[in-house]
């Protein structure tokens, strides 16, 4: 079985927003940075292998959203609000390098546009219906209150609502942040690629989008999950999204 790891961009920030420097008196690193190095560094160690790809579509994505980042994480660390221009100049530029370095590491393949705006179609036909769903949602949490005897009827019903407000957020958070034209490019490519690589490797192929963002990743809260897009991306096109963890488990595991 061969395996393909497409890096969105989300993944390429969090490895790219990072500088301890004691010169500068300056540290950040982005939330998401040891997970997503770890799953770089298990590409790197495979390099031979060609798993990590990107389109041309992501990495100018990342270069162009990578600035905004490195400025939210120098804001947790600071309390002025003006950031002095010549040392976030340095700064951005070592992480400027660390996502040139990420991206050589990295198959950059190109995608046929007419085919992608044809997935694209495709992919925005179900994002729309997963809204569609989400404002559709049953309420099992009145439902399961039912059988719960009177005095513990609130208690329970709390617990309930919890537990289905975590299961059902990967889809109730495309009310409040739809998916975006990028994201929805982004997947349109993998779709594309997949095929492109099952006309030419065979079917003997495994393909991920390692995201940290929700409209491709699960949510994981509480040990609970919420899969609704992802379980619906599996079962469409055939593509496993998740966390750079858990792909690089995916990984490990298959390629004992």
């Amino acid at each position: 079985m061969k395996h393909k790891v497409l890096f969105d961009t989300s993944v390429l920030i969090a490895a790219s927003t990072f500088m301890v420097s004691k010169e500068l008196s300056v540290s950040i690193k982005h939330p998401f940075f040891d997970q997503s190095m770890s799953l770089i560094g298990f590409v790197k160690k495979h390099l031979t292998k060609r798993i990590g790809i990107v389109t041309t579509t992501i990495e100018e994505q990342a270069y162009r959203v990578l600035e905004q980042a490195v400025r939210q994480e120098l804001q947790k660390r600071t309390t002025e609000r003006a950031i002095d221009f010549e040392i976030f100049s340095i700064i951005l530029n070592y992480c400027e390098n660390r996502l040139r370095e990420i991206l050589s590491f990295m198959l950059r393949e190109p995608v046929d546009p007419l085919e992608v705006s044809k997935n694209f179609v495709k992919v925005t036909e179900m994002y729309e219906n997963l809204k569609e769903k989400a404002r559709n949602l049953p309420k099992p949490a009145t439902l399961l209150t039912e059988a719960v005897p009177k005095g513990f009827k609130k208690l329970a019903f709390d617990i309930y609502r919890t537990q289905d407000e975590i299961i059902n957020s990967q889809l109730t958070n495309l009310l409040r942040k739809p998916a975006e034209t990028t994201d929805k490019t982004i997947l349109a490519e993998a779709i594309y690629l997949f095929n492109v690589y099952k006309q030419v490797e065979g079917k003997n192929i495994a393909f991920y989008i390692t995201s940290t963002d929700h409209h491709f990743s699960p949510v994981r809260k509480k040990g609970l999950e919420s899969r609704g897009i992802t379980d619906t991306i599996r079962d469409l096109f055939g593509i496993t999204c998740d966390w750079p963890h858990q792909i690089e488990q995916i990984l490990k595991n298959e390629m004992k």
